[in-house]
């Protein structure tokens, strides 16, 4: 009897189990094709718009490629990349669809990055004077029509930003208050506006791995931070977004930029070179790389890379010229300094080109013109300390004793104040914010250009004893 009972009972336990039906789960409906490309443009990175592109052409969905496109110039725009294929993509669409004209128009007048390779447009003053006339007209048009609210709203933050001409505040930046305002693509563009903005942008990167777009503009505010800028952390974002998009010459000339401010000659030149690799002709890469050379004792290089970019007749001509003339006195080729130096004289007018055209005068030998020279420079600058102290030695020979004590008496409180300028920097330095690492390298530089001053200074005074200790009647 107990085991006819247990047997019973085990033979409803199984038909229990056969006749019992799982719980229902509740599934979300799969995207149609349509809104995944939707969603992809919404979220907004660069891969994912460049996803979104291929997902619309490939449909043959023409507005939605049109919008990804047109945002890929616009983005390409913000980060220095090339335009192209992107705008011939926009263009194609919108030759199809003369409704996405308008659009069209919009995207192309806002200015490319002034470090891009597509700088030239910045130049193209009749074009950017018709855009700002339409400015106002454009974002009104802009609250209506055939593409997305997503993608009119990153426009219209776009042309604020690309042209700055309209006085705007919190609520200009809200937009429709739906979920296109938290859409990741619009909080992009708002954070990557300038820095007063910078929080959503870092609020945006520390949730989305895939925004490495939003590097660029982190890189930028954490280096320009007027009261706690962090080179390093700039460094390590410019470094990300390099990596991700490695032709943009204008993050490769920031990052350059970095080791120039550090004065690490070597880690600068590597970096204008990587740029150069891909953007011969870049004049912002090219008068770092004169530089850098100038300063690493490279003279020849520096020549050459300086006469490059002045073949090209259009960017940092003054500048090139100096330092060509600067490389050549270095090479005791003074003929060829003074040419290029009084060519630079005629397109840049500040102290550094006086210094240097005195001191090729006074290695020729003309002493009257160095002399001039030399006076201009302090006229330029009275804290031009290097000018004083020349001009003093060039008076010394010329008997003008009474003038030189002059000249060097003012070179000795110019370096006086110098250094104590510069011992406070370092000072604030080791009592600011920062990293040790940090600390210690700009204290560092410092201590390099104190050591220049107090030596220099140390010249001043050994002239000034020795014309002290001279007869009177000696110094006319």
């Amino acid at each position: 009897m107990r085991k006819a009972l247990v047997f019973w009972v085990a033979v409803v336990m199984l038909a229990g189990c056969a006749t019992r039906r799982p719980a229902a789960v509740a599934t979300r409906p799969a995207l149609s094709a349509a809104e995944d490309t939707e969603r992809l443009i919404r979220h907004g990175c660069y891969r994912c718009l460049e996803a979104a592109f291929a997902d619309a052409d490939a449909r043959g969905a023409g507005t939605q490629a049109f919008e990804a496109a047109a945002l890929l110039v616009l983005r390409s725009k913000e980060l220095g990349l090339p335009i192209e294929p992107w705008l011939g993509h926009a263009r194609s669409r919108a030759a199809a669809d003369p409704s996405l004209t308008p659009y069209l128009t919009m995207v192309e007048a806002i200015p490319p990055h002034a470090m891009s390779d597509d700088r030239d447009a910045l130049f193209d003053v009749r074009s950017r004077t018709r855009a700002r006339s339409s400015l106002q007209a454009w974002r009104d048009s802009l609250r209506g029509g055939p593409t997305s609210n997503v993608f009119r709203l990153y426009l219209d933050v776009a042309l604020i930003c690309g042209f700055g001409t309209l006085k705007e505040n919190d609520q200009s930046f809200t937009g429709q208050l739906d979920g296109d305002v938290r859409a990741p693509i619009y909080q992009y563009r708002v954070g990557a506006c300038d820095s007063a903005h910078g929080e959503r942008l870092r609020t945006l990167r520390a949730a989305d791995a895939a925004y490495v777009d939003a590097d660029f503009a982190l890189g930028r505010y954490a280096l320009d931070d007027p009261v706690s800028p962090d080179q390093d952390e700039a460094l390590r974002q410019l470094q990300s977004a390099y990596a991700a998009f490695p032709r943009s010459p204008a993050i490769g000339v920031t990052i350059a930029n970095v080791y120039r401010r550090w004065e690490e000659w070597s880690g600068a030149l590597t970096a204008y070179d990587a740029v150069l690799a891909r953007s011969p002709r870049h004049p912002e890469a090219l008068i770092g790389r004169v530089i850098s050379l100038s300063h690493l004792l490279r003279p020849e290089e520096a020549i050459q890379t300086a006469t490059a970019l002045i073949d090209e007749g259009q960017w940092h001509l003054g500048e090139a010229y100096y330092w060509r003339g600067w490389n050549h006195l270095r090479l005791g080729q003074h003929d060829l300094a003074r040419g290029d130096t009084d060519r630079a004289k005629t397109l840049m007018s500040n102290a550094a080109v006086f210094v240097l055209s005195g001191v090729i005068e006074w290695r020729l030998r003309r002493h009257d013109t160095a002399e001039k020279e030399f006076e201009s420079a302090i006229a330029i600058d009275f804290g031009e300390c290097e000018a004083a102290l020349d001009l003093g030695i060039v008076r010394d020979e010329q008997r003008k004793r009474a003038q030189s004590l002059t000249a060097f008496q003012q070179a000795r409180q110019c370096y006086d104040l110098s250094i104590a300028l510069r011992r406070e920097a370092i000072a604030t330095v080791q009592a600011g914010p920062g990293t040790a690492t940090a600390k210690a390298r700009e204290a560092a530089r410092h201590e390099r250009e104190l050591a220049d001053l107090q030596s220099r200074r140390d010249e001043a005074l050994r002239a000034i004893a020795v014309l002290d200790s001279a007869p009177k009647h000696a110094v006319p």
